[in-house]
Order: C-alpha cells, then sequence, then structure tokens
C-alpha cells in the first residue's frame, strides 16, 4: 500500500466520523407474521407485518429478503401484495405504495404521487384498462401506475375503516370491502359516483373474490354468498356442506376451484362439494390470515407460525431466512446492552434477547415487560408495568435470575414509571408518588412529605457526572437532587418551556437536555405535541424547535448522548432519527437510511461496538447502524502484520484481515 493510498483512506474516514454517518444497517425482526402470500411462475412471496418480504425461488429453494435495510423495499410492514405484468406492487403499512421492477424500486405516497396518507395500502386492484384501484385508511384511489387520477373517501360509509380487497362482478362492477371498527358497513359498490353501501343482510363480509365466471363470493362471519350478477346464494354449515361459519379469507386456484379459510378448516369447492381439510395450529391463540394456492400446493400464512404447507398429516412449516425474532411488538421503553454485548428487549408475548455478533437468540414468555435496563456491572433490570403481575423487578446476571415482588418494596403502592442507575450503581426507581433509592439493601423514598419534591409524579430521571440527579415531572418541572437539596425549575421561575418534562440526559459536559411536551396533551406523541430541544448548562438556557433549527419535530420518545457527545433524539410524528452534534442536524429516515420506520421509541447506545439500536413502534422489531463514532482513537492508525490478532469494529476477531480498519491491542490498524 503507497503513501497516497494511506492518506486518502484516512481522510474518507475523517469525513465519515465527522458527519457521523450511521452504516451497515441491519433489521432485526420476525417473519412470523403473515400478511400476504402470492406467486408467479418462477418465485413464492411471503409478506409480513415488520420483517418485510421474502422471496422463494421455487426450483432451488434459495430465499431472498425485501426489506429497509437493504434498500429493496419501502417498508417491513407488508399489508397487501399484487402482480401485474410481472412486476410487484406492493402496499404497505407506513409508507404507501411501492413498485418493484428488476431489482429497482419505486414509492408512491403523499410527496410525489397524490396519496392522502400513507398509511395502510390495501387492496390493489387492476381494471382492464390497466388503472388500478387501491385503498388506504379512509379512501379508494384510482391510480394509473404514477399518480391518482380520482379520489373517493370512504370514512362517511363506514367509519375507522380502510380498504381490504377490491373485485368486480359478472357485470364489471367493482366491489369494495372494508375494514369497519364499528361492524356497520363493510361492503360496498363503486361506481362513477364514489361509493354506495351496500345493504348486506348476510353476515360481516370478511373479504371477497371473483371466479373464473365472474362469478363474486363473499366469506362472511355467517357463510359464503356467491352472487353471479343477477342472484345470491347463502351457504351456511345448515344448509350445504360447508363445515363452518366464519370464512375469513378465499383465494381461486389455476383451475377455478375455490379455496377458504376457517378457524378449524381449510376447504376446497369445486363448484360442486366441498371438501374439508382440519387444521390445528401449534401456539395457542394462533390463526390464520391469507392462503395462496400454486398448483398442487397450498400455502397458508399465519399469526405466529410463518408459513405453512398444507400436507396429508396437516400443516407443515416453511421455515424463512432472517426470522430472528419472535415478535415486533416492542415495549416502548426497552432496550438494553449487558456486560457481553446481549441487547434485551421486551415485547408484548416475552423478553427476547440477542447478540449482534453471535447470532445467538433467546425468547423467554415475560409478558408485558415494560423496561430494560442495564446497571454499572452489565446485569440486566427488568421493570414490569404494575397492572400486570406481583413481581416488581427482575435482575438477570451471569449466574441466574432474582426476581423482587411488590410487597417487599416501599414503593408497592406506587405506579412505577422508569429505573436509572446512577454513578454509585444505585437503583433509582421513578414513580407517581415519588422517587426512590436503593442503596445497598436499604431503601429511601423522596416525596413531597419528607422532602423539597413537591410534585411527585415523576417519569424521566438522568444523572450528571457529579452524580446529581435531574427528574422530570408530569406538570411540576424540572427537578435537581445533589443527595442533599432540591432545586425545582418551573416555567414561573425560569425559561423552562413547560411544566411536563419527558425526555432527559444529560452530556459529557455536564450540560442537561430535555423535552417540554404539550401542557394540554402531554401524552400523546405528535409533531405538534412539544417544546424541542431544550438545553441548559446551569446558568443559560436554550431551546431548539421546529422554528428555529431543522428539528422536525417539537415532540420526543427518547433522548441519548453518546461517547462523542452527540446527541440522538427519537421524534414523534414520523419524521425519523435525528443527530445533533450543536453545529450540524442530521435526520435519519426511511428516504436516506435503511432505518425499519421512522417513529423510533427507545435508543440503546452500544459504545464498546460503536452501535446504534433502535426499538421502533411497535410491530416493526429493531433497527441496528454503526455510529463511526471517534472515540476508538481514529489517530492512531498503524501498518500491521496480518499473522497477529484482530478485531473488526464491532469487536468480532478476524483471522485474516484486509481493506479496512480493524483493533488490535486498543488500537486502529489498517490494511
Amino acid at each position: 500500500m503507497n503513501k497516497q493510498t494511506i492518506i486518502t483512506i484516512l481522510l474518507a474516514v475523517t469525513i465519515i466520523t465527522a458527519n457521523a454517518q450511521l452504516t451497515d444497517w441491519q433489521n432485526i425482526s420476525s417473519k412470523n407474521f403473515v400478511m400476504k402470500i402470492i406467486h408467479d411462475q418462477n418465485c413464492l412471496y411471503v409478506g409480513t407485518k415488520g420483517g418485510g418480504i421474502v422471496k422463494i425461488d421455487k426450483q432451488s429453494g434459495e430465499q431472498t429478503v425485501l426489506n429497509r435495510a437493504n434498500g429493496s423495499m419501502t417498508d417491513n410492514a407488508i399489508t397487501d401484495m399484487a402482480l401485474h405484468n410481472g412486476e410487484l406492487w406492493v402496499g404497505t403499512e407506513y409508507n404507501g405504495l411501492a413498485h418493484v421492477t428488476d431489482g429497482d424500486i419505486e414509492k408512491y405516497d403523499m410527496k410525489n404521487a397524490g396519496f392522502c396518507i400513507n398509511q395502510y395500502f390495501s387492496g390493489i386492484f387492476f381494471n382492464d384498462d390497466g388503472t388500478m384501484l387501491v385503498g388506504s385508511i379512509a379512501y379508494l384511489y384510482a391510480f394509473d401506475g404514477k399518480e391518482c387520477t380520482a379520489i373517493y373517501d370512504i370514512n362517511p360509509l363506514s367509519p375507522y375503516s380502510y380498504v381490504k380487497k377490491i373485485r368486480t362482478d359478472a357485470n364489471g362492477r367493482i366491489w369494495v370491502a372494508c375494514y369497519d371498527a364499528l361492524n356497520m358497513y363493510n361492503l360496498c359498490i363503486f361506481t362513477s359516483e364514489g361509493l354506495e353501501r351496500f345493504n348486506n343482510p348476510y353476515g360481516n363480509v370478511n373479504t371477497i373474490e371473483t371466479d373464473k365466471d365472474g362469478c363474486l363470493w363473499m366469506a362472511t362471519n355467517n357463510g359464503l354468498v356467491k352472487f353471479d350478477g343477477n342472484d345470491f346464494m347463502h351457504y351456511t354449515s345448515n344448509n350445504s356442506a360447508l363445515p363452518e361459519a366464519n370464512i375469513t379469507e378465499l383465494t381461486v386456484d389455476e383451475e377455478g376451484n375455490l379455496w377458504m379459510i376457517g378457524e378449524h378448516n381449510i376447504t376446497k369447492y369445486d363448484g360442486t362439494n366441498f371438501t374439508a381439510y382440519p387444521y390445528q395450529l401449534g401456539i395457542e391463540n394462533d390463526y390464520l390470515q391469507t392462503i395462496d394456492v400454486d398448483n398442487d400446493n397450498v400455502y397458508v400464512g399465519s399469526r405466529f407460525e410463518s408459513v405453512l404447507m398444507l400436507t396429508d398429516n396437516g400443516l407443515a412449516p416453511i421455515n424463512l431466512i432472517d426470522n430472528v425474532l419472535y415478535d415486533n411488538t416492542m415495549s416502548y421503553s426497552s432496550g438494553c446492552i449487558d456486560a457481553i454485548g446481549n441487547f434485551y428487549v421486551g415485547s408484548l408475548y416475552g423478553l427476547q434477547t440477542y447478540n449482534i455478533d453471535t447470532g445467538e437468540y433467546k425468547f423467554e414468555p415475560m409478558s408485558q415487560t415494560a423496561q430494560t435496563e442495564s446497571d454499572r456491572d452489565g446485569h440486566v433490570w427488568i421493570l414490569w408495568p404494575w397492572y400486570a403481575t406481583d413481581t416488581c423487578l427482575v435482575e438477570i446476571t451471569p449466574t441466574g435470575k432474582t426476581a423482587y415482588m411488590k410487597t417487599d418494596y416501599p414503593f408497592s403502592e406506587a405506579n412505577a414509571n422508569l429505573i436509572k442507575f446512577d454513578c454509585e450503581n444505585r437503583l433509582w426507581v421513578a414513580t407517581n408518588k415519588g422517587v426512590f433509592v436503593r442503596d445497598g439493601e436499604t431503601w429511601f423514598a423522596y416525596n413531597s412529605s419528607n422532602s423539597d419534591l413537591t410534585f411527585e409524579y415523576v417519569q424521566s430521571m438522568a444523572f450528571d457526572s457529579n452524580n446529581r440527579l435531574w427528574c422530570g415531572t408530569n406538570g411540576g418541572g424540572l427537578f435537581c437532587f445533589d443527595g442533599a437539596k432540591w432545586d425545582n425549575y418551573t416555567t414561573s421561575n425560569s425559561p423552562l418551556p413547560s411544566n411536563y418534562v419527558g425526555a432527559i440526559t444529560v452530556d459529557n459536559n455536564n450540560v442537561v437536555w430535555l423535552n417540554c411536551r404539550d401542557n394540554q396533551y402531554p401524552d400523546v406523541y405528535g409533531v405538534q405535541y412539544g417544546f424541542g430541544l431544550t438545553r441548559f448548562d446551569g446558568n443559560e438556557w436554550m431551546t431548539y424547535n421546529r422554528n428555529n433549527s431543522p428539528l422536525p419535530s417539537d415532540c420526543f420518545w427518547d433522548l441519548q448522548v453518546d461517547a462523542d457527545n452527540r446527541k440522538w433524539i427519537a421524534t414523534a410524528g414520523d419524521v425519523g432519527l435525528v443527530c445533533f452534534d450543536e453545529t450540524e442536524w442530521t435526520t435519519y429516515d426511511t428516504d436516506n437510511s435503511g432505518i425499519a420506520l421512522n417513529e423510533v421509541t427507545k435508543i440503546t447506545l452500544d459504545s464498546k461496538r460503536d452501535l446504534i439500536w433502535l426499538t421502533q413502534y411497535p410491530g416493526l422489531g429493531l433497527s441496528v447502524a454503526c455510529t463511526n463514532c471517534e472515540s476508538l482513537g481514529i489517530n492512531n492508525v498503524t501498518i500491521s502484520k496480518p499473522t497477529d490478532v484482530y478485531y473488526d469494529l464491532q469487536g468480532r476477531p478476524v483471522k485474516h484481515p484486509a481493506h479496512g480498519i480493524y483493533i488490535k491491542n486498543g488500537q486502529k490498524v489498517l490494511f
């Protein structure tokens, strides 16, 4: 390697670290929640909620993942898919409509196509003239492949609804099945005037399908309904061999047979006979929600068991690649790293542990985990919601677990909001009745009756290098406790924007950073429900907001500081993750990065591996990226022999390093 090459690489590294670029994105998720399965001549496509799309080559069995991290999908939450002229169209839950052609992908949304909303695109249907009809929450659109040509509001027909499926009958009339939270009107007929209600006497319509003769079939909670363009025929378990009443999904195979999903059977109807295939799922409360028939192969998608194939013996699972997590529904404030690099996150169904270096994963059925937090020794603590169980805390160490019961502690009658560890590794608990601290085996309580903590509803905490506690309250402003006295900052005695203090952190220079919430709606998360980023150095106050800075939201879910004193902000309102180094603002969103979702609820920084972990809004799993921190000493670059032992920038041993920067004896080594 010549000298000029070394200089070029060093300059490139300097630029990357100065701009705090996030690289090497990974989306870590579950693919167990299957929303849609379709196929063409060569491939099977499996659309999941939170795990993107898995494309399976039918000849070789090779699987390819289309997701946000690798740039091959606009959203990991898939709601619908359709193939048209050999091209894949994808409806997503948060990022509009996606069009995939020969490895390229185009996104159509509010910004470029005239859609009224970006959420829950489904019911993709192509007219004979090639015009697409597609639905979303509250609207039905006519779409020509580039922009909307017509927009129809479905809310007056069916409150709180979205389009599920669109089909035509034998007379060419277009029918629209909607999801309706109130179960009032969930079937409509589309005309040139818009949507007209269909007063359906047969039951709530779950979905619709058209057979080879153009007859419309309705799957209802009270059997099947056939409409041939003139007459209706109602099949129930009382007047036919239909095995059960509640039919949730329909499809038609290449031979014109109708296939349907019920609660206990997969049923085939050939126009004369009903053939039932009883099934039993392996997980309690699991259910089937989509079906696809490819010649002799019948595939179904479930809520908890991913893709299953119908066989003579029942349903056989098909393993999908990169199906790491059990479920994607993460707790809002959950995420921490232990001493050996395991990431702990609570979810709706349990505690999930993942090691990005080894790929080792563990799931434990500790449902409703509210928060995971690491102490100074790298032990992990779990906080449970106060209503969920008689256990309040669990400590996880290399030697085992210790459970702490509510009745054993002085805060048993309070609702715990948050736990934190100070510089001396003492455990602090923020509650609606003050704060509690454990020093050794002794607990101390601070509330309005025994201290100057005059407002007891504490919802956020942080510690500075002097071990002072800074805590935000839900209406009482900001408090600082130095171990002897409490100082209170409110809107009446300081420039604090609001007395509702949400996210809070302290940087490496003991400067306090916080987010004040909306006075009237402090628990609502949205762009306008807050007062931005407030800075307090002990003397001067400064607030950055949407009006005086590039900050895209005034409301935060979380706020953290990394080893290089950069502030990382999980904003609310679907606008992305923000990094602020007190000079430049950088926003990472689904348009410019591999982040799974713009709505991040928890930020976890792993300084040893230069990683940032992002817990996304429930249902979208985790995103991980390399932060390219400067904390490992970028100036100490040396040349060394390849026979030595090296580690990559994530701490993994590398036997034969090449073309990059590695770590040896605490220094970065260049090859």
